[in-house]
């Protein structure tokens, strides 16, 4: 586990020869998510097409990035792994529109090309969380300070199990 600070987010990665999923964040943290509107980049490795009952019910897909409605429990959303999200309070008028979890070893916390682009959309988007489980890495990131300590405190044991 690694963790750091870059450009106003409190940053944390996990790396391991593992197949990392949301599930083991936010079974510890489900505040992460609770209340909040979710865009998915990534699900499964492609993009997350909402059902005809989530669309009715308010969310949104522009055939690359998919919005949900406030979510009241993290059950609500896909978890299958290779999942990317980003976090708003509101719906953003500027929502990500790329994943990087698909990339083999993609780590926020590098200096790659796919790395510099991905904090250009995060910068450029402003989402209160983000979430992401590839191979081997899984990450979280947020503006809020509390929030970070949470899922801190919550690691190794709960989120690594």
């Amino acid at each position: 586990m690694q963790n750091s600070e870059r450009d106003g987010y409190w940053v944390i990665q996990w790396s391991e020869d593992w197949d990392p999923s949301l599930a083991d964040i936010l079974q510890s943290v489900p505040e992460l998510v609770c209340g909040k509107r979710i865009a998915i980049t990534s699900c499964d490795s492609g993009p997350y097409i909402p059902t005809s009952d989530e669309l009715i019910a308010g969310w949104f897909f522009d055939g690359v990035t998919a919005i949900s409605t406030e979510i009241t429990q993290p059950a609500e959303l896909p978890m299958p792994g290779f999942d990317e999200w980003y976090i708003f309070d509101l719906v953003s008028r500027n929502f990500p529109t790329r994943n990087y979890v698909n990339r083999f070893g993609f780590s926020v916390l590098d200096e790659s090309d796919a790395t510099t682009s991905f904090w250009e959309q995060i910068t450029k988007t402003q989402p209160l969380h983000a979430l992401g489980a590839g191979t081997p890495n899984m990450f979280f990131l947020t503006r809020d300070r509390e929030t970070f300590e949470r899922v801190l405190q919550a690691e190794p044991n709960d989120v690594l199990r």
